[in-house]
């Protein structure tokens, strides 16, 4: 038996020298190297539940740049507090800028400054639902509140805590999900949950039910959400999350941003309210639709790109944040249709940026919308219907190749 037995190690051996000349040789770790772990909870976690932390061991014996663990929040609306990576180098390294599970229990409260988990926006990644980014209006009867009209509605929500005309968080951050559901995958794990959302305590025209999947595999990170009208009544729909993207050299200024897109959403002077169309981006000095990145160096970037272009045979839009220093390259990639903007945020002077794959814009309930083509991304879902939201985020140790968004490129469907 020991010549066939040799003989069968050097075929495997063969065989894995081809695949790694072809790239593929993670492919056949991901299929045989299982997660490390059972799912962990993590007690006393913000909102009254467990956090659940999705791991794996990594399998590239520190030579790929790999994801580790993602850290959930049932309680605050299945936020994702953390994303680990092991890093060649530099070990297991924090993909976002976030509180300890410590820092966020004392925090992230509910009440004060967080009241409606507000503070669950400003830093991790805060899932945002029923709409994306800026909610603008006039200030409520009740204090605390905004109004804003839809389809000859009035709307009633929480407004932001320094601005009393907008609204900002969405209303998920402080509601629970429920029937969570974890399971293993061959290179990693996943987890499932339902968020019976009713009709926000009366602040939306119809019940929404929210379903929410995560999975995490090497150098895969899919988040898919279906948001379903299960009322009676039209309502309006927009899915966001705001990724507070770390860059853990702290050499911003080295960092290099790509976003598929040459266009920006057109913004007022005097008002700050989207005008409804739209401007070049080389106009405004925010040009980052080189593939192989545009380096942040001291910009104060906070623009939303419109007209997401897809490379060639990719499943998206790809945007991507390299960091030099530590030689890793994060992309992320909107997979569903209904997802037609990215909102980037980086304030000068800051390790982090925030790249935010939204369906709608600023003020999507606005009158500069009311006239075809109504391009807010706000959606109107009938009594049954669903709304899909998906992106992927990728790790690489390598940057992206050269060429620009302009080039082999087509507007995603």
């Amino acid at each position: 038996m020991t010549p066939a037995l040799i003989g069968l190690v050097c075929a495997g051996l063969l065989v894995a020298s081809f695949e790694r000349g072809h790239g593929n040789l993670h492919h056949i770790t991901e299929a045989v190297v299982p997660a490390s772990a059972p799912v962990s909870n993590l007690p006393n976690a913000p909102g009254g539940q467990d956090a659940i932390r999705l791991t794996r061991t990594a399998s590239s014996i520190g030579t790929q740049a790999e994801f580790l663990s993602a850290t959930l929040l049932p309680g605050r609306g299945l936020e994702v507090l953390q994303i680990t990576a092991s890093i060649p180098g530099h070990g297991e390294v924090p993909l976002l800028i976030a509180p300890t599970l410590p820092q966020a229990l004392e925090d992230w409260t509910g009440t004060g400054a967080d009241a409606h988990g507000a503070l669950g926006a400003t830093s991790a990644g805060a899932f945002l639902l029923p709409w994306a980014g800026h909610l603008l209006g006039n200030p409520g009867v009740q204090p605390g509140t905004v109004q804003v009209a839809w389809q000859g509605r009035t709307l009633t929500v929480p407004s932001s805590r320094d601005i009393a005309s907008q609204s900002t968080e969405g209303l998920v951050l402080d509601r629970a999900v429920e029937a969570v559901k974890t399971s293993v995958l061959p290179d990693g794990q996943a987890l499932e949950a339902t968020l019976h959302a009713a009709d926000f305590n009366g602040a939306w025209p119809s019940t929404i039910d929210i379903q929410y999947r995560v999975e995490m595999t090497g150098h895969t990170l899919d988040m898919t959400i279906k948001a379903t009208n299960t009322g009676s009544r039209p309502a309006p729909m927009g899915i966001g999350w705001k990724p507070h993207l770390a860059i853990p050299s702290g050499d911003r200024a080295s960092a290099t941003l790509s976003i598929p897109s040459t266009t920006l959403s057109a913004v007022d002077p005097h008002s700050g309210r989207p005008t409804g169309k739209t401007r070049p981006a080389s106009d405004t000095g925010m040009d980052f639709s080189s593939a192989a990145g545009t380096p942040l160096g001291s910009r104060d970037i906070d623009a939303t790109y419109t007209d997401l272009l897809q490379a060639g045979l990719a499943d998206g839009p790809i945007a991507s944040l390299h960091d030099p220093t530590f030689n890793y390259t994060l992309r992320i990639i909107p997979l569903a249709a209904a997802i037609g903007r990215l909102h980037v945020e980086a304030p000068a002077g800051k390790p982090w940026i925030a790249i935010e794959p939204n369906t709608n814009g600023d003020d999507p309930t606005g009158p500069q919308w009311q006239t075809p083509p109504d391009d807010s991304g706000l959606v109107t879902l009938a009594p049954g219907a669903s709304m899909l939201w998906k992106v992927r985020l990728e790790i690489s140790t390598t940057a992206l190749p050269g060429g620009t968004a302009g080039g082999d490129t087509k507007p995603t469907p």
